[in-house]
């Protein structure tokens, strides 16, 4: 057992290893967020069932849905994202959650009378999350990422591995 759980670690610290070149080479591409997350939250990464990606802009007091991923509404594991970017990026216009997660629009947490928690349980309730959890993170320019996430059953990742990954997110252009 604990063999398979360094297994797995390795193969989630490879992924991460090699999302910034991916992220890179998508550059042009509107939609890099929903590619990064999408890896982030497959069964061979964070194993998350459905997540939703925020970015909070308190210059603008705004926190605005940027992504989100449904392991229900995933794409074909069998395609690789990133070689396939049109398909993808239809595929994610086509996903119902994604686009609940993108047209979902809050004042600022940092602005707004609401704290995180209660923003958190509003998302989740909006977005039919169970058993919700989030992280949070600075992002440039003073503003800050939010993950919306159903709680996994099974975690092969520490919270330190999967803030590491968040922070990936951080370095894709938000349209």
């Amino acid at each position: 057992m604990e063999r398979e759980l360094l297994l797995k670690h390795n193969e989630l610290l490879k992924k991460l290893s090699l999302l910034p070149r991916k992220i890179v080479q998508a550059h042009g591409t509107e939609n890099v967020p929903e590619f990064v997350l999408h890896d982030l939250c497959n069964k061979n990464c964070f194993n998350l069932n459905k997540a939703a990606y925020f970015v909070d802009n308190p210059d603008f007091d705004w926190l605005k849905g940027v992504a989100g991923f449904s392991q229900a509404e995933s794409f074909d594991d069998s395609n690789d994202i990133w070689s396939n970017r049109e398909s993808f990026s239809q595929h994610m216009k086509d996903s119902s959650f994604n686009q609940q997660v993108r047209n979902l629009s809050l004042q600022s947490i940092k602005h707004g009378p609401s704290q995180v928690v209660d923003v958190v349980q509003k998302i989740a309730l909006v977005l039919g999350l169970e058993n919700p959890g989030y992280s949070s993170w600075s992002l440039k320019h003073d503003n800050h990422g939010l993950l919306v996430f159903e709680k996994p059953d099974q975690v092969f990742a520490s919270e330190q591995d999967m803030e590491n990954g968040l922070y990936l997110l951080g370095f894709c252009p938000v349209h």
